[in-house]
């Protein structure tokens, strides 16, 4: 499942970043603590559902559609 896929609400744990992902845009998600493992849930959607506000790590992250779609995550029940 891709994060861009989450609504307000759910929670998922981190799978990966798309092997197809250009190198500057891992190492941007890398750096903001987009690694296998963490928890993250979508905190709010702006009003034109691009970017949306994501809770990694006890911070809020806004991710445009095009970025949050190399995302991969299960949800957490």
């Amino acid at each position: 499942m891709k994060l861009s896929n989450l609504v307000i609400g759910e929670k998922a744990i981190i799978k990966g970043i798309e092997r197809d992902c250009p190198a500057e845009v891992h190492q941007r998600f890398l750096d903001l603590g987009f690694v296998p493992g963490a928890e993250i849930y979508v905190h709010n959607i702006s009003p034109l559902k691009d970017p949306v506000a994501y809770s990694i790590y006890n911070t809020i992250i806004s991710l445009r559609r095009e970025d949050a779609v190399r995302v991969l995550v299960t949800l957490v029940n």
